[in-house]
């Protein structure tokens, strides 16, 4: 019977190898879900960390992009300031062109006036030459007449005495 209570232990042996060779083929199917999991995970981490690294991408695309609107920003506040400099300077160009205008208008009519006064003093001058010339010939008269006066009153001195010549004769 040993060979009988043999077959028998091995018959058990082989049970429990099954039976374990079951437990260990179960062991095995749970760790390859596992497995399979963890690559699934891992495959979800890869995705994961794929997706992560894109958003830092544009995560860092947005930060250029802030900063070239930034310097876009600073850019159009200075030429803000320099137009608002300019006008300030038009304004002044203009204020004085006007306060200029009104120093022109007023010369203008200052030299107008002058021009009058002296368009008065032009005719006054030709007057007063004029009368100066009246007043010699009236003075070159008055020499004349005065000497034809006085060769007159020769004449008339000398025919006295020729007269009186005669007459006392």
């Amino acid at each position: 019977m040993q060979s009988g209570e043999l077959i028998l232990q091995l018959k058990q042996e082989n049970d429990q190898l099954q039976f374990e060779l079951k437990d260990l083929n179960y062991l095995v199917q749970m760790k390859e879900e596992e497995l399979e999991q963890l690559h699934n995970t891992v495959s979800k981490v890869s995705q994961l960390q794929s997706s992560l690294d894109q958003n830092l991408y544009e995560f860092e695309q947005l930060h250029s992009k802030i900063g070239e609107l930034h310097e876009q920003v600073v850019g159009a506040t200075k030429r803000e300031s320099s137009l608002e400099e300019e006008m300030i300077q038009s304004i002044q160009v203009e204020t004085a062109y006007y306060e200029m205008k009104g120093q022109l208008n007023s010369t203008k009519a200052a030299l107008a006036d002058l021009n009058f006064q002296l368009a008065e003093a032009t005719s006054l001058y030709h007057q007063v030459a004029t009368l100066k010339n009246k007043v010699a010939a009236l003075e070159s008269n008055v020499e004349i007449i005065l000497l034809d006066n006085g060769f007159l009153k020769e004449e008339l001195a000398q025919y006295r005495n020729e007269s009186n010549k005669y007459t006392n004769e």
